[in-house]
């Protein structure tokens, strides 16, 4: 620790009394005489001095930065950017509304390219953005951040830049999750939906950067905050921007197949949050409000696409139960699957719905554009089944839970939707049914999940049977089926009456099997 009488005296040189002389002089003496990491006498020295000053030299700073007559002299800028630099250190100065207010000048320094200054300030934005208190305060007031995304496009290497954006926006989704305030959840949609058209209308590097910048930011998101935020200010323009800058990096074939799997993962994003915005144009004649058609049209086509070729990947080498880890390996080199899962499945799930909402005597369906989309649907849909049955054969249940759990769920999730559409597909995804039983069973981690999401084919199937849920849950339970199918639609599911079905059901519906009521007994 620092002598008590030397902080006393660089408390005294630097407080609002002291000379402009004076205070510099103590700036230049304070590293030299207080450990960096001594918290108590950093606070003694913040609380007595004109923090003001060190804004004014930051100031003075740039200007002289900018000044091609002076050469670009950096001086002041290194002095006071190193001395906020170990003030951000601490939790106590970094949370002070004295530091917060220190962050637009910050953000100038930062999108300036001056070598280690800016890197300096970048590292000092990241400290001070790391407590709720300065991301409240950024996002209360979105034209902070919305100069350095301005400031982006104008960088020579925007990489630094795009990752300090990354980091800022990551932290706003956090704390717009946990924090339900209009004013907050106004300024994230302000700065991303900022974002989202410098990364639309760039045609340098930049776009590739703020790609899995804007993807990072979205992904802390849930379905609640994409509904909140959307309720505070209407989220179309981020929407259509990201949408649009998707698009053009899925044509783009010249370009690394990087870009492209992260434009999907991104626009996975987009569906799982909005996906009314984004698939309305696609189902209805002249929709307002909504994306291009055409842009949704060649996502979901490219994701059904990328889906069977990921697939593929993974059928080249079929997974094998003598070697786990090369099983890993292939289910890696096939992750896209999840992400493309996920896209179907967002359409699926949005466009049963609407339709089920629209009047019987509307003339706004594009039942053409809907027909075509399903197809496309399918034909992922059938290669997952395949898939899946081949892994099957091949190791078991159990491992491929173990080994690729992301992509069983995503899977299940896909198929459910996909199966509780036509009671015709049923007869093909009939083996699906005794996996899932395993897997609701024996997943404590997993299966609660995968319950949920076939639970709804159970209740469609019965359906089709004319078959009352509550009574098949309680004959389940009392075993005494009987599956009177005398009501049953012409197309009625072929799983109800099969032990595959009832086992599946008494597993969602938590009913205890007989071999688990003879364990019990024993």
């Amino acid at each position: 620790m620092a002598p008590h009488e030397q902080v006393e005296k660089c408390a005294r040189l630097l407080s609002r009394k002291s000379t402009d002389d004076e205070k510099f002089a103590g700036l230049l003496l304070l590293p030299r005489v207080i450990d960096a990491h001594d918290a108590d006498a950093w606070m003694l020295v913040f609380d007595a001095m004109d923090i003001r000053f060190v804004e004014r030299l930051m100031r003075t700073g740039i200007k002289q930065a900018n000044d091609v007559q002076r050469t670009g002299d950096q001086a002041l800028l290194n002095i006071a950017v190193s001395v906020i630099d170990v003030l951000a250190s601490h939790a106590s100065i970094a949370t002070n509304t004295r530091m917060l207010e220190r962050i637009p000048t910050l953000c100038t320094v930062a999108a300036m390219e001056i070598d280690q200054v800016s890197a300096d300030a970048i590292s000092v934005l990241c400290k001070l953005l790391a407590h709720d208190a300065a991301i409240d305060r950024v996002l209360r007031n979105p034209s902070i951040l919305i100069q350095v995304v301005d400031a982006a496009s104008k960088c020579s290497d925007p990489h630094p830049i795009a990752q300090f954006l990354d980091y800022a926006l990551n932290r706003g989704s956090h704390f717009v999750h946990t924090h339900k305030d209009t004013a907050v959840a106004r300024g994230w949609a302000a700065v991303v939906a900022s974002t989202a058209g410098a990364f639309d209308k760039s045609h340098t590097v930049l776009k590739f950067e703020l790609l899995a910048a804007i993807a990072n930011a979205l992904e802390p998101i849930t379905v609640e905050d994409a509904h909140y935020i959307d309720e505070q200010t209407l989220c179309l323009s981020l929407i259509q921007s990201v949408s649009s800058g998707c698009t053009f990096v899925f044509k783009q074939k010249t370009e690394a197949t990087q870009y492209t799997d992260q434009a999907l993962v991104l626009y996975s994003h987009l569906v799982r949050l909005w996906p009314h915005h984004v698939f309305v144009g696609l189902a209805m004649h002249n929709a307002t409000h909504s994306v291009h058609q055409k842009e949704a049209e060649l996502a979901l086509r490219l994701a059904c696409v990328e889906g069977q070729s990921a697939i593929d990947s993974m059928m080249i080498a079929p997974p094998d139960s003598h070697d786990s880890q090369a099983d890993c390996m292939r289910i890696r080199r096939g992750w896209k699957l999840s992400v493309c899962a996920e896209i179907a499945a967002a359409w699926l799930e949005w466009v049963t719905q609407w339709l089920d909402d629209q009047p019987s005597e509307s003339t706004s369906i594009d039942e053409a554009s809907i027909y075509n989309m399903m197809n496309e649907v399918q034909k992922l849909a059938s290669s997952v089944v395949g898939f899946m049955l081949d892994w099957k054969e091949r190791t078991s249940e159990k491992l491929m839970l173990e080994n690729g759990a992301d992509l069983i769920v995503s899977s299940v999730r896909f198929l459910t939707l996909w199966l509780a559409t036509d009671p015709k597909l049923h007869q093909a995804a009939m083996p699906i049914l005794s996996m899932c039983t395993l897997w609701i069973v024996h997943s404590p981690q997993h299966g609660t999940t995968i319950a949920e999401y076939v639970r709804p084919c159970i209740s469609f199937a019965l359906e089709t049977c004319g078959i009352s849920e509550a009574q098949y849950a309680a004959d389940l339970m009392t075993r005494e089926l009987h599956h009177d199918r005398s009501q049953a639609e012409e197309f009625a599911s072929p799983w109800v009456g099969t032990i595959e079905f009832d086992d599946l059901a008494r597993a969602v519906y938590s009913i205890p099997s007989d071999e688990d009521m003879l364990r019990d007994r024993k």
